[in-house]
């Protein structure tokens, strides 16, 4: 069953169009992940689905019914924005108690119920605690029991964990999918974090400047993206212009097998493409190296001058300045067609 469906969705504020024909499908008890930078449009187009900015054209469906024009009540949809909003005048139970008093539930059992959902986030024995008392992270669980308790069709995480640390983020993460698994609610989370959204997710889509140029599965959206605007946006990757001819690609830095039309493209060069440790037809000059802990982060020019980043497992033994010559993958390389070249197609 589809659980959610967006349909050519256009919104403006303020009069500046923030979202652009934007549609987007999701079944139920999914997990997926809003990927793109920020200011692009991923906070407004949680709010327009769950009813808190208007919409200037398309639809959107909640469980196959029209809810473009409902109230927020209405919708089925909760949202658990960065900021949390907690009612700081309440306690943790009553807060997450509080979608249950909205209803009409009777204050015994709305309190047993938001005990229960403080035990599934981890914080038993805190109802009473006032939320000014709670740390960050159980702050961000109170909310997540507060969204579980309202049983929405569709949970909403607009960048719930963009003020953690690491360590708390990674908790907050495993959290976040177990619920997802118990309660087996259909869950839409905004983040610009590449590797949290690839690894958390079942489906990954990519908006970028208030349109979604890419949804699909986190090895489909990162292994081939659909064009190289979506390629560019998970970055490390050198873009080298060239023309395909008789099979063989050629550009000023790099010759390879190429099974394309002949034209002009832009190929672009991704880590997993280089082998440095076999010889081959790409110079590299050495030019910079950082060692981060995990891993070392290697910055390399072209003889063009065209530079791509290495993230190196160990120290390379060689100093900044060194030339080698390196093997490359050629299935591994993404071709886009040269927009500019109209001999293509």
């Amino acid at each position: 069953m589809m659980a959610l469906q967006i349909r050519d969705l256009s919104v403006s504020l303020g009069g500046e169009e923030i979202l652009h024909n934007v549609s987007l499908t999701l079944q139920q008890g999914q997990f997926l992940s809003l990927l793109g930078p920020s200011g692009d449009g991923k906070s407004t187009l949680l709010k327009a689905v769950a009813g808190l900015v208007p919409v200037t054209g398309g639809q959107i469906l909640l469980g196959g019914r029209d809810v473009t024009g409902l109230p927020t009540h209405r919708r089925g949809a909760v949202i658990v924005f960065q900021d949390l909003r907690l009612f700081p005048h309440m306690t943790a139970a009553e807060n997450v108690a509080f979608p249950l008093k909205m209803r009409g539930v009777d204050r015994r059992r709305r309190l047993e119920r938001a005990e229960e959902l403080l035990e599934r986030v981890h914080l038993s024995g805190c109802g009473r605690r006032r939320i000014a008392t709670l740390s960050g992270g159980q702050q961000q669980r109170v909310a997540l029991a507060r969204a579980l308790a309202a049983e929405p069709a569709l949970l909403l995480l607009d960048e719930p964990f963009s003020s953690l640390d690491e360590d708390l983020r990674e908790d907050m993460r495993r959290l976040v999918l177990a619920l997802h698994r118990e309660f087996a609610v259909t869950t839409v989370l905004v983040t610009h974090d590449q590797r949290e959204a690839l690894a958390m997710s079942d489906q990954v889509a990519v908006l970028l400047e208030g349109e979604i140029v890419q949804q699909g599965t986190p090895e489909a959206v990162y292994g081939h993206p659909v064009n190289r605007r979506a390629a560019e946006y998970f970055g490390r990757s050198a873009c080298l212009a060239g023309r395909v001819e008789e099979g063989v690609f050629r550009s000023r830095c790099l010759t390879c097998p190429a099974d394309l039309p002949a034209g002009r493209y832009q190929a672009l060069l991704r880590p997993a493409a280089l082998d440095l440790t076999a010889p081959g037809p790409l110079e590299l000059t050495l030019a910079e190296k950082r060692f981060r802990g995990t891993d070392t982060l290697t910055r390399w020019a072209m003889a063009d001058g065209t530079a791509v980043e290495l993230p190196l497992p160990e120290p390379p033994p060689w100093p900044v300045g060194h030339r080698l010559r390196c093997r490359v993958d050629a299935a591994k390389l993404l071709f886009y067609p040269d927009e500019e070249d109209t001999s293509i197609g």
